[in-house]
């Protein structure tokens, strides 16, 4: 309002007739009202600039807080869902490697039943071979010793012949 007091005064200062005088002294009067005026309404804009600035900053500030927040919100929301995703693949891959476990523990016993089963029936049979063997072995001993003792018989036997020969003829 003082702005457009001063504007409508420096107007009618530069319409006024040619035939009016202002003294040097009228014009530093109001050289002089008018900086006051202006130094004041220039006080005045700036305080309002600053009443204004500081409510903008003010706003700011909350609508930072409040996008803050909510990207917070929306942060742990998204991360909570990432963490549950990735316990549900730990544990479909939990239960991969049980499964897996599982059937190397399988195909481990398949694999020593494969391998162990002839290995053992090989070895059964060796066993009795060579008991076998021993018995042959001790068999062909009593038919040696039983050859040797027939043979002694018949030496014996030829012995006696001659003998019962020589003394049936003497």
């Amino acid at each position: 309002m003082r702005l457009t007091l001063i504007l409508s005064l420096s107007l009618l200062i530069w319409a006024m007739p040619a035939s009016s005088e202002l003294s040097l002294e009228d014009f530093e009067k109001i050289r002089t009202l008018l900086r006051e005026d202006v130094r004041i309404i220039v006080r005045e804009e700036i305080a309002a600039s600053e009443k204004r600035m500081k409510a903008e900053i003010a706003a700011a500030e909350k609508r930072t807080k409040t996008e803050i927040t909510a990207s917070e919100k929306r942060m742990r929301e998204y991360v909570s869902q990432e963490i549950k995703i990735v316990n549900m693949t730990i544990s479909e891959m939990d239960k991969r490697l049980e499964q897996i476990f599982g059937l190397v523990i399988v195909l481990v016993a398949f694999i020593g039943v494969v391998v162990g089963i002839p290995q053992i029936i090989v070895a059964t049979q060796r066993k009795h071979q060579r008991a076998q063997d021993e018995k042959i072995e001790a068999q062909q001993k009593q038919i040696e010793a039983q050859h040797e003792q027939i043979e002694a018989l018949r030496q014996e036997m030829e012995a006696r012949k001659t003998e019962h020969a020589v003394n049936t003829v003497n």
